[in-house]
């Protein structure tokens, strides 16, 4: 009976966890499909299920420590973390962020191999298009170094992946504005908008 009624309450707490986990990566989801334009339905569900696949695995840990005989104070340590870990969204946040980014690579790999085939209608009048291969080359690229890891205002991460840069990573720095970007990440972009990604300026 003690059995049951224990199951029962770890699917009851499992269940809110799970749910604040969702809720949390629907929210970080969301932010990080606005600012990485993966779409932010596409960034709301992968938060979701990503949020709550982690608090379930969570609760699944706490269980296996308390069956294998961990310390009462160990346990309710570990939720305590986990808890505090939600209501801050430290942890769905981390959880969350990789798989937007994974996602949103994917995409941009999917699309690169067929950007440049796309025939050009005359009579388009809708934004401005990706530039050519040839104007992509042309682009200024360089490595980053201890010295040289900010553009001319001070910003030291790419716009498109968020990623801070890194040295030795190979970036470009668009002639219009000066911002720089890992190269894969503004080659993938500029195919498709033909316009810098911070500023929206032309390029």
């Amino acid at each position: 009976m003690l059995a049951m009624v224990g199951r029962v309450v770890v699917a009851v707490i499992t269940c809110g966890i799970s749910m604040v986990g969702s809720v949390l990566g629907i929210v970080i989801g969301l932010l990080m499909g606005l600012a990485t334009e993966c779409g932010i339905f596409r960034g709301a569900a992968i938060g979701a299920i990503t949020g709550a696949v982690f608090c379930i695995e969570a609760i699944e840990s706490f269980v296996n420590m308390w069956h294998a005989g961990e310390s009462a104070k160990d346990s309710v340590s570990y939720v305590m973390d986990i808890i505090s870990s939600l209501w801050n969204g430290r942890i769905v946040w981390e959880k969350v962020y990789p798989a937007v980014q994974n996602a949103v690579m994917s995409q941009m790999s999917m699309s690169i191999s067929g950007a440049f085939r796309e025939s050009t209608d005359p009579f388009e009048t809708g934004g401005t298009r990706g530039i050519s291969k040839n104007a992509l080359d042309n682009i200024p690229k360089e490595t980053i170094t201890a010295v040289n890891y900010t553009d001319v205002v001070g910003n030291n991460s790419c716009s498109v992946c968020l990623q801070d840069l890194q040295v030795k990573q190979t970036v470009r720095i668009l002639p219009s504005c000066q911002h720089t970007f890992h190269m894969a990440c503004i080659d993938s972009w500029l195919i498709q908008h033909g316009s810098c990604p911070l500023c929206r300026r032309d390029i």
